[in-house]
């Protein structure tokens, strides 16, 4: 995305194109899939099979599974996401069409009416607002410039709120049930982990952050509400991941722990995720000094290296959980990634309360 993108604009994805190998169209590409369908299905391995020797030693399928387990584990959430979302489009496509037959519509003529006609084009104050609120984001491009970006990013942006609206509307006047069983990871959770609720909930929340990825920045109003809303039933757990790409993020997660000494670490833990700052010595003890911390001693203990082998051997810890990225959350071992609405969320922690004893 280009860095004058205005900021307050929410950029609609669209479904990845590509071209099948040798220039085939999708049909032909599918074709062969279909045919290798038909041979006979190779034998299952098992753990005990030997699929490697080193001077004369065996190496068994069962210790390449071990030292490849995280890996693993992210292969299979992955395919878990993209039955999910086949899955997804699958019910979406049968609901629009049983209700354009029940109209008498095409489907066309049924998405027409559903969603483009009930969504209005901007008006052309809401393009100057938004252009005078981000003025400063835009590289000095003038109105008449960006303005046609602007207008086709919230029309898209508009179209595809109303497109999720009408299939949600569909869904709720038809019977649909959803039993795609859902990979689950085992985390382990140290006695030392910070943690928000009770130790017997049905349902723990595992998340994976950095202190400077923007992205766990942004999903933090979820992880609140969340908290608040499931207060009692979810237990919450802070564990370190701090990229390499992110020189600060490892201090920053030291100085949190550091904060924690005294009390104060989900006070701390929430600024640096809600305040603005470059996370520098400095910038830390500030903040510390805006908390009830004694800063001497929160001072001493972040100059130290108290707590940087704990926050590297949680990061190592999430590695072979094949975690590549944050914010990564695990949801009674059901992995969640990346930025996700609230509603993905409530639904798998209402899923897991539901499936509780």
């Amino acid at each position: 995305m280009r860095k004058t993108t205005l900021a307050l604009l929410v950029l609609v994805g669209f479904p990845g194109l590509s071209c099948s190998q040798g220039g085939q169209t999708a049909a032909a590409a599918a074709a062969p899939a279909k045919a290798a369908a038909a041979q006979p299905a190779a034998p299952t391995p098992k753990s005990s099979d030997v699929v490697g020797t080193v001077a004369g030693v065996n190496i068994t399928l069962a210790e390449v599974d071990k030292k490849a387990a995280g890996r693993l584990a992210r292969v299979r959430d992955e395919e878990y996401e993209a039955r999910k979302q086949a899955l997804d489009e699958l019910v979406t496509d049968k609901l629009t069409e049983r209700e354009a037959a029940a109209r008498r519509l095409s489907v066309e003529a049924l998405l027409k009416a559903e969603i483009d006609q009930k969504v209005q084009k901007p008006e052309k104050s809401e393009i100057e607002t938004l252009y005078t609120i981000n003025k400063d984001r835009v590289g000095g491009r003038p109105l008449l410039e960006v303005a046609p970006q602007i207008e086709r990013q919230l029309l898209a942006q508009r179209l595809a709120e109303r497109r999720a609206a009408f299939h949600d509307e569909l869904k709720k006047k038809a019977s649909v049930q959803l039993s795609l069983p859902q990979p689950r990871t085992a985390v382990t959770i140290p006695a030392d982990a910070p943690v928000l609720g009770p130790p017997d909930a049905k349902v723990t929340v595992v998340e994976f952050l950095d202190y400077q990825c923007p992205y766990c920045h942004r999903v933090q109003g979820v992880v609140d509400d969340i908290v608040g809303r499931y207060a009692g039933k979810v237990r919450f757990v802070h564990r370190d991941f701090p990229l390499d790409m992110h020189p600060q993020a490892a201090l920053a997660a030291r100085a949190a722990h550091c904060a924690g000494e005294q009390g104060r670490f989900w006070e701390y833990h929430k600024n640096l995720l809600t305040v603005a700052g470059d996370m520098s010595e400095p910038d830390l003890r500030n903040r510390a000094a805006s908390l009830p911390v004694d800063g001497a001693k929160f001072g001493s203990c972040l100059a130290s290296d108290r707590y940087a082998q704990q926050v590297q051997e949680t990061y190592s810890y999430g590695l072979e959980l094949g975690i590549t990225g944050t914010p990564t959350f695990f949801i009674n071992g059901r992995r969640l990634v990346g930025v996700r609405p609230l509603e993905d969320f409530r639904a798998a922690i209402e899923a897991e309360l539901a499936a509780a004893p």
